[in-house]
């Protein structure tokens, strides 16, 4: 049976794009369609990141930061995948702005998102439209030892000089934690917003397992 993932990627995506974040797990895309791969590490950084993948195959075509994309011309690619991505990014405003910028119109991105209310985020408060926002105009260091340290006591479950170690650690390590996390209705609200400043609308919204699944277009 075909997965939700794959029958939204079928529906959705045509021509030559990227998937940003894959690591171990691509999406399976349709016969025709063809993605790229971009991450942050090479595959060697990326075994000593995450070791409990070492017997797992990474999909990296280019070594490249998803926020700033740098490395990818502006109006180049029919669509993005970034699956279980945007949580991981400092600046979410900052890297629509960049996905965006780098999509033809008509575009399409499909981006699958953890329901924070189905992972370990659960204990969390779900991120505002505000503290995007302060991220966006003020730089995310503003709240970054704020993040870990939520991380090392709502996710890790630590308290006091065990929490205050755990983050300090993590800030030194640069370490890939969920730095947002939001419900889907929070996510739609977010993407609204974004509407209001940016060439962007939603095509389709599916919930599937711990995830809400958006297909976003560029529009003219």
């Amino acid at each position: 049976m075909l997965d939700l993932r794959y029958k939204m990627a079928h529906r959705q995506l045509r021509g030559v794009g990227f998937e940003i974040g894959a690591l171990d797990r691509p999406l399976f895309l349709p016969q025709g369609v063809k993605a790229f791969y971009l991450d942050r590490l090479s595959p060697s950084d990326l075994y000593r990141h995450y070791p409990e993948l070492s017997h797992r195959h990474f999909y990296v075509s280019i070594v490249g930061d998803g926020e700033t994309m740098n490395c990818i011309r502006d109006a180049s690619l029919d669509f993005l995948i970034a699956n279980h991505v945007i949580e991981h990014m400092q600046d979410p405003i900052g890297t629509l702005r960049t996905f965006t910028r780098t999509l033809r119109p008509h575009g399409k991105i499909f981006m699958a998102v953890p329901d924070m209310r189905s992972t370990f985020d659960h204990r969390r408060a779900e991120t505002t439209w505000e503290h995007h926002l302060r991220d966006h105009t003020d730089g995310p260091a503003v709240s970054r030892r704020d993040h870990y340290q939520e991380w090392a006591v709502l996710v890790d479950g630590l308290a006091n000089s065990a929490a205050d170690e755990r983050a300090r650690n993590l800030l030194a390590q640069d370490y890939s934690i969920h730095f947002h996390c939001w419900t889907l209705e929070g996510f739609r609200s977010f993407l609204d917003h974004l509407a209001a400043i940016l060439p962007l609308r939603i095509a389709e919204t599916k919930s599937w397992r711990n995830e809400n699944i958006f297909i976003i277009e560029k529009t003219e």
